[in-house]
C-alpha cells in the first residue's frame, strides 16, 4: 500500500505550495491556522493525502518513566515520576466513545489542497516522527506532479515579543535572489543552531529538484501563566506577508479584528495584574533592544532576566 494517495490531479500548474505543520513550529497555531485560513478564503479543495500510519509513533514506550522535579512552597525539591498515561497519551490517536459506541477514531491528517485557477496549493499535516526521507518523497512527488516551483513554510516560535509590539518574522531561504524581496517586507534572516525539523529536511532537498524553498517563522508571545492556544495577531502578520509574496489580495479584516480582541483582553489583564505588567515592560525593553541591533550577549542577559514569579492562584481569566 502506498503512503501517498492522489485522488485527482488538479487542472493547470500550481507554482506555489504553502506548508503548515503541527508540532515543532506551530505555536499559537500559526502554522496550521494560516493554512486553514487560506484554504477557507481561497475555497481550496483536497486532492491528495499522505497516510500517517507509518510515519507516526502511536505507542510511546514507558517502561522507564521520566521524572519531574519541582519545588514545594518551602523551596524543597521533590522528584516524582511522570504518569505513564500522560506520556503515552500525547502520541495516541484521538477517540470518541458515546454511550458505549465508538463514534470517532482520528489519526493525524496530512492533506494537500488546491485552489483551482489560483496557482496555489496548500499542505497541512503533522510532522512525522520517523521515516523523514519517505515522507519527503511523498511531499515532492505531489509538488513535482502539479508543477510547484516554490514551497513556502509558514511557522512560529515563542519569543521575547510582548502583545504590545508587532511580531517579527524571520526567514531561511534556498534562493539568495529572494532576500531583497523579503527584506523589503521587513523580514529578517534566521541565525540558529539546534534541533532541526522536517521543514529543514525539505528545504535541504528542494533545490536538487529545482524547487525553491522559503521558511517564514513569526514570533508569538510566551506568557507562562496565560493559556493562549491561538494568537491571531501573528497569524495576521504571516498572512499579510504571504499576500505580498503570492501577489494576492485576500481580505484579512476578520483576522485583524480577532487579533484586536485578544490583545485588548491581554491589556486588560495587564492593567489589573502588576506582575504581568512588569513582565510586559521587560519584554518591551528586550524587544526594543533587539530591534536596535544591540550586542547579542547583553541582549541575552536581558532576556534571561525576564523571570517573574506569578501567583497562579491569583491569575485572572486565561485568554
Amino acid at each position: 500500500m502506498s503512503d501517498l494517495r492522489i485522488d485527482r490531479v488538479p487542472e493547470g500548474e500550481c507554482p506555489v505550495m504553502i506548508l503548515g505543520f503541527t508540532g515543532w513550529m506551530d505555536g499559537g497555531r500559526v502554522s496550521t491556522a494560516t493554512v486553514g485560513y487560506l484554504r477557507e478564503k481561497l475555497g481550496a479543495q483536497r486532492f491528495a493525502a499522505i497516510d500517517s500510519g507509518d510515519f507516526q509513533i502511536f505507542n510511546f514506550p514507558v517502561s522507564t518513566l521520566p521524572i519531574t522535579v519541582f519545588l514545594e512552597d518551602e523551596g524543597r525539591a521533590i522528584v516524582a515520576p511522570v504518569s505513564p498515561m500522560e506520556s503515552a497519551a500525547a502520541f495516541r490517536p484521538h477517540i470518541k466513545i458515546v454511550d458505549g459506541r465508538i463514534e470517532q477514531l482520528v489519526f493525524p491528517q496530512n492533506r494537500f489542497f488546491v485552489a483551482e485557477g489560483s496557482g496555489i496549493a496548500l499542505f497541512s499535516g503533522e510532522e512525522p516522527h520517523i521515516r523523514w526521507r519517505s515522507y519527503a518523497d511523498c511531499m515532492f512527488e505531489v509538488a513535482t506532479n502539479i508543477g510547484v516551483r516554490h514551497m513556502i513554510f509558514a511557522g512560529s516560535v515563542a519569543g521575547p515579543v510582548p502583545h504590545t509590539r508587532k511580531p517579527r518574522i524571520r526567514s531561511t531561504v534556498t534562493d539568495d535572489g529572494r532576500r531583497a524581496e523579503l527584506a523589503a517586507l521587513g523580514i529578517e534572516f534566521t541565525n540558529y543552531e539546534g534541533p532541526s525539523s522536517i521543514v529543514t529536511a525539505l528545504a535541504r532537498r528542494a533545490p536538487d529538484l529545482g524547487i525553491e524553498f522559503t521558511s517564514l517563522v513569526v514570533e508569538i508571545p510566551h506568557y507562562p501563566f496565560i493559556e493562549m492556544p491561538t494568537y491571531p495577531r501573528s497569524i495576521a502578520s504571516m498572512a499579510t506577508v504571504l499576500n505580498s509574496l503570492l501577489g494576492q489580495e485576500i481580505g484579512l479584516t476578520d483576522l485583524h479584528e480577532a487579533a484586536g480582541v485578544v490583545d485588548r483582553r491581554l491589556s486588560e489583564v495587564m492593567a489589573e495584574n502588576d506582575e504581568f505588567a512588569q513582565l510586559v515592560a521587560k519584554l518591551e525593553e528586550a524587544y526594543e533592544y533587539e530591534s536596535s541591533g544591540a550586542d547579542e550577549t547583553l541582549l541575552r542577559q536581558l532576556i534571561e532576566s525576564i523571570d517573574i514569579d506569578i501567583d497562579h492562584e491569583g491569575d485572572h481569566d486565561r485568554s
